[in-house]
């Protein structure tokens, strides 16, 4: 499998559409921080950033250098990690279970590699490249 490589001029809706490429059962949302906290300990919903941006647009980092690269072995926890360090904001791996609910990983998924978490929701029967 290619590496996804993740630059800040890159839109975030061309982020996700390779990402789907790679793992069809996966998505990723991008908000910031203070969104994913007010939400996050309501449960409520998080409104994601415009995809239309870019991904410089909407990082809050901007004195710290780096690009991403995802790949099947990369760890959920890490990747949502690494966007959070590098470039300020929150990205959530997501899927859509069978009937088309709406889920943010957490505990064992959150633990697991992409490949294996993608290969995990297909035999649950999840929806592919959900939206």
């Amino acid at each position: 499998m290619a590496e996804i490589h993740i630059t800040g001029q890159k839109m975030l809706k061309s982020i996700n559409a390779e990402f789907q490429e790679a793992f069809p059962y996966l998505r990723l949302t991008f908000c910031s921080v203070a969104d994913w906290k007010k939400a996050t300990g309501k449960g409520g919903t998080i409104y994601g950033f415009d995809t239309s941006k870019r991904l410089s647009e909407v990082r809050v980092k901007k004195d710290v250098a780096g690009d991403i690269s995802i790949h099947g072995r990369t760890l959920v926890k890490n990747l949502e990690k690494s966007f959070h360090e590098i470039y300020g904001i929150c990205c959530q791996v997501c899927y859509n279970d069978k009937d088309g609910k709406r889920y943010y990983t957490t505990g064992t998924y959150d633990n697991m590699t992409l490949s294996q978490l993608n290969k995990e929701l297909e035999s649950r029967g999840c929806q592919k490249k959900p939206k």
